[in-house]
């Protein structure tokens, strides 16, 4: 059974977004058996962000009767994990590489920390945990970003303290 989707374009200052309507199933998905199935199948195609989180939400709330059991990632999973950021323009960015074949990591914890000097020690008194909440299934690199409120300081060290996410297997 094919099931078909309004695909409504919103022409905003000449660029076109895609809004998938959250009532209705995204994509053909042939009913996918789990929420990292439903995110991968609804991704295909989408080229906007705004678009994205909707795919993403609407996986999140298909699958929300499951009740995954979403914790802090054991350290052999979160030592799977390899990120690439920096800051800078007010913004911490870069892509995350989920190694694990076996967990979705749905957050990671920065702690960023003022300055290039800075002694470890005094950096996780000086420094400031930020969440990030995002959606990386097991095998694959997604993008991450965050905003800083700006304090004039014009470079962090920064570090994931921790990630969490669930089982997928």
């Amino acid at each position: 059974m094919q099931i078909k989707i309004p695909v409504i374009q919103v022409l905003l200052g000449g660029v076109s977004l895609v809004l998938i309507s959250p009532s209705l199933p995204a994509r053909s998905l042939s009913d996918p058996g789990n929420y990292d199935q439903c995110v991968l199948e609804s991704m295909k195609g989408i080229t906007s962000n705004r678009a994205a989180d909707q795919a993403r939400q609407f996986c999140r709330e298909k699958f929300s009767e499951m009740k995954l059991h979403q914790a802090d990632l054991p350290p052999d999973a979160f030592g799977k994990l390899i990120i690439h950021a920096g800051f800078g323009y007010g913004v911490f960015s870069g892509n995350i590489y989920n190694g694990n074949n076996d967990y979705t990591v749905t957050r990671i914890t920065v702690l960023l920390t003022p300055g290039g000097k800075t002694k470890p020690a005094k950096a996780s008194l000086d420094g400031k945990e930020y969440d990030i909440d995002l959606t990386v299934p097991p095998l694959t690199k997604s993008a991450l970003s965050m905003p800083i409120l700006s304090d004039n300081t014009q470079e962090y060290l920064w570090k994931v303290t921790k990630a969490s996410g669930y089982r997928t297997r």
